[in-house]
């Protein structure tokens, strides 16, 4: 049982890292695992409620756009073509790409992880790590677009490496900034895009997990419900400084480093 101390600190983390081009899947399992003892069999449970807190933080954070969305979708219902060429296509077609791609993933990950030892699952998490910082070396700059100018074939890159991202160690939001850079997005463009496609995401992936499981009983209700408390406070917080500072930070750098630390706890056991 984690106390309210280390709830906390679960929730920072997870807040930081969510909006920053790192797994955050990664450094929760660290975190709660290698710091505070959890067992690796509840932390399926533990990332879905952190993830549901920061998924909130993002929907009152853009609740704006989301609202200025869904009146042009009920507005414009009837031109498929002129919505397919905006953002609703660019989500629409984001998602469907995730889930063809993310989906096989997700399942084999839910029999798969709670049975993997500590070194193994560190090691994957490494090697993912690695692989995301190698996707954010690359640049594009021949063009940059604003990202009112996303539509559809946009999604189709980003949703197939974001489906990646269910892979443990890949960030979500490296796959999709790295995808969105790839289109020729110019770094602000490409972290709002970001964010507000991991909205419709994160909630499609906390909806199919909980009908796998019925519910989410690894930890007790009371404490899941502290811990999306705690990562919904802290990431309201930080989501407006951080998505501003992101693209100024070398996070490929920060990826290859955290991947490198995450390989040693795996290969010598470090922290056991």
């Amino acid at each position: 049982m984690l106390d309210l101390f280390q709830i906390a600190i679960i929730g920072i983390v997870q807040a930081v890292t969510e909006w920053l081009p790192l797994s955050s899947k990664t450094m929760d399992t660290i975190v709660y695992t290698q710091f505070f003892g959890g067992e690796t069999s509840s932390v399926l449970s533990v990332l879905l409620y952190l993830h549901f807190g920061t998924m909130i933080a993002a929907a009152i954070y853009f609740r704006k756009e989301i609202f200025g969305l869904a009146a042009k979708l009920f507005a414009e219902r009837k031109n498929v073509g002129g919505l397919a060429n905006g953002k609703i296509g660019f989500l629409f077609s984001s998602l469907a790409l995730t889930a063809l791609v993310g989906f096989p993933i997700l399942l084999a990950e839910k029999f798969i992880l709670p049975n993997l030892d500590g070194a193994t699952l560190y090691i994957i998490m490494g090697i993912g790590l690695i692989v995301t910082g190698f996707m954010l070396t690359a640049q594009h700059k021949n063009r940059w677009r604003s990202h009112e100018s996303s539509g559809w074939k946009d999604g189709i890159l980003t949703g197939a490496l974001q489906g990646l991202a269910a892979l443990p160690g890949i960030s979500r939001a490296g796959a999709t900034t790295t995808a969105l850079v790839w289109r020729g997005f110019d770094a602000e463009s490409a972290f709002h895009l970001s964010f507000l496609l991991s909205i419709p995401t994160v909630f499609c992936t906390e909806v199919v997990f909980w009908l796998a499981q019925g519910g989410i009983s690894a930890i007790p209700f009371a404490e899941g419900a502290a811990l999306s408390l705690s990562s919904f406070f802290f990431g309201y917080l930080t989501i407006g400084a951080l998505t501003q500072i992101a693209h100024r930070i070398n996070v490929a750098s920060l990826a290859f480093v955290f991947g490198i630390i995450m390989l040693l706890f795996g290969l010598f056991g470090l922290g056991y």
